[in-house]
């Protein structure tokens, strides 16, 4: 049995999933693919580093295999039997891109499990299952974000979710002309993990001392009542990426894409003044896209501190990449990646 599960790139929204936010992801056509079989015991192989594992009982082994053995246990702990396979696991999905590789894996690895198994599959489930995975085995406190958009995409469509409710509803992307391209920064500090889980404190720290229970209670006011200057600038960011969100569906509903880039730079100039996770790397290359009218806009995505830059831009956009490439490679000595981006489905099995 052969299952594929996108990457995702998210539109805007970034860092609103675990503050009760709004959200607006897409699954990507690019994808970690997973073959599975019944065996007598339990064997995962990545053909990426052209290493196995193999395994009897369900510990914590610190490596890519736990997003494997996290899914066996939970799904076990939600009543499912899960009886030994052999998984292999390809993919053309960049690891470090912040595509969401780790949850693209969960949420197949999950996938092809219940499908061996001949259970039904209910998507909405098994995002929650795959989120604990990554929350409580894995043990990475991220927001449901990644693993909704694996799960529960499709194709042509952004998937609006509301993070505090968990409802969400499909927006259909009409982009006419312009594309959505996704830039490899070839950058990832070491960093990122640390300052994500700070960053996930200080927003808790700020609603704290606002007396606030959750960021949709939060008014401006609110805000600029906040003494510590740190805490003002997570809350500010916070509630200004919820409003453009809520803008940028409207944008998309009349098909303006002029503002609908213009969303996008205001939100990474958010990220890199108010929630302080871009880097001087992706900050260049934001300043050199902004220079060309035929991009619409651009800005940092996922957690931050390198990864990719997700740009919306007319068709000759690749043109433009190869300019500010040369550029990026002569300051920084790296040479940044573009990829070219579809719509894709949720996970899907091959029949």
């Amino acid at each position: 049995m052969v299952v594929y599960s996108p990457g995702r790139a998210n539109l805007i929204g970034e860092h609103t999933d675990y503050n009760n936010g709004f959200i607006l992801p897409f699954a990507i056509k690019r994808y970690v693919k997973i073959e599975i079989e019944p065996s007598k015991k339990f064997r995962v192989f990545s053909e990426q580093i052209k290493k196995g594992i193999e395994f009897n009982t369900l510990e914590k082994t610190n490596s890519w295999a736990d997003y494997v053995i996290g899914m066996i246990v939970k799904l076990k702990e939600h009543g499912y039997d899960v009886k030994p396979f052999n998984m292999k696991i390809d993919s053309n999905l960049p690891m470090g891109a912040g595509l969401s590789s780790s949850a693209a894996l969960e949420v197949g690895a999950g996938y092809a499990i219940l499908s061996m198994m001949n259970y039904d599959i209910n998507r909405e489930e098994l995002a929650k299952i795959a989120h604990e995975c990554e929350v409580e085995f894995v043990g990475v406190r991220c927001g449901i974000m990644d693993q909704y958009a694996v799960a529960l995409s499709k194709e042509n469509h952004a998937l609006f979710i509301d993070t505090m409710t968990r409802e969400y509803k499909y927006i259909p992307f009409h982009l006419d002309s312009a594309r959505i391209y996704l830039v490899d920064s070839g950058i990832k500090h070491e960093l990122g993990s640390s300052e994500y889980n700070k960053r996930r404190k200080q927003c808790e720290l700020a609603l704290e001392a606002m007396g606030k229970k959750s960021f949709r209670e939060v008014t401006m006011d609110d805000v600029e009542k906040l003494i510590e200057p740190v805490l003002k600038k997570r809350a500010l960011h916070v509630i200004t990426e919820n409003e453009r969100v809520l803008k940028t569906l409207s944008a998309l509903e009349t098909e303006n894409l002029q503002l609908v880039g213009r969303y996008l730079y205001e939100s990474h100039y958010s990220l890199k003044d108010n929630y302080e996770v871009s880097c001087e790397e992706i900050d260049f290359m934001i300043e050199q896209f902004e220079e060309y009218a035929d991009i619409y806009g651009a800005r940092i995505v996922g957690a931050g501190f390198g990864g990719s830059v997700i740009v919306l831009a007319n068709e000759n956009f690749e043109r433009i990449f190869e300019k500010v490439s040369q550029k990026y490679t002569t300051k920084f000595g790296i040479i940044p990646k573009l990829l070219t981006v579809e719509t894709s489905d949720g996970v899907f099995r091959l029949e």
